[in-house]
């Protein structure tokens, strides 16, 4: 069995304090081949299973795991300033392409030159050059590599919003 390594989320603020009220949840399981594995939270609140799992790639310069989960979700990339924006892209990409920015993130394996691809990278910049209005959290939990805590936070430093890292101990 493998381990969860980190949690990230996407959602509101709460009305009152700090938090977030998440409406999108991602966990990152694995030590080898890590996946994340995707949730998004309804009324109850309650985790509903997302077909599919997402691969990101750690060694990328720059890595995506943050920006590509954001991407994945009507819900989440619509906390986004330019979520109708996002949302028409992903559309084009299911016209274009027979998948949407949810199928390319968590089903299927785009990089640079597939089918695709020009679209899911101009959500990226997109995303990230527009502020984002939600909150996007990352709990980083025992065991997670170095390298995986570095590509979460510095993706996390290039969205223009609230974000947060939470670390466990190990303890």
């Amino acid at each position: 069995m493998t381990a969860l390594r980190a949690v990230v989320r996407f959602g509101e603020h709460q009305p009152l304090g700090d938090g977030v009220v998440p409406v999108v949840e991602a966990h990152l399981y694995g030590d080898g081949l890590a996946r994340f594995v995707a949730f998004r939270v309804t009324d109850g609140p309650e985790l509903e299973r997302v077909p599919g799992a997402y691969a990101a790639d750690f060694d990328a310069d720059p890595a995506y795991p943050v920006t590509d989960l954001l991407l994945a979700f009507p819900e989440a990339r619509g906390l986004s300033s330019v979520g109708q924006r996002l949302d028409t892209l992903s559309t084009k990409a299911e016209a274009n392409y027979g998948q949407s920015f949810e199928a390319m993130v968590l089903t299927t394996d785009v990089e640079w030159g597939s089918d695709g691809y020009g679209r899911l990278f101009e959500g990226r910049s997109q995303l990230e050059a527009h502020p984002f209005d939600g909150v996007a959290a990352v709990t980083l939990l025992p065991g997670v590599s170095e390298r995986r805590r570095e590509g979460l936070r510095a993706n996390l430093d290039r969205l223009d919003g609230t974000t947060a890292v939470y670390t466990a101990d190990s303890d």
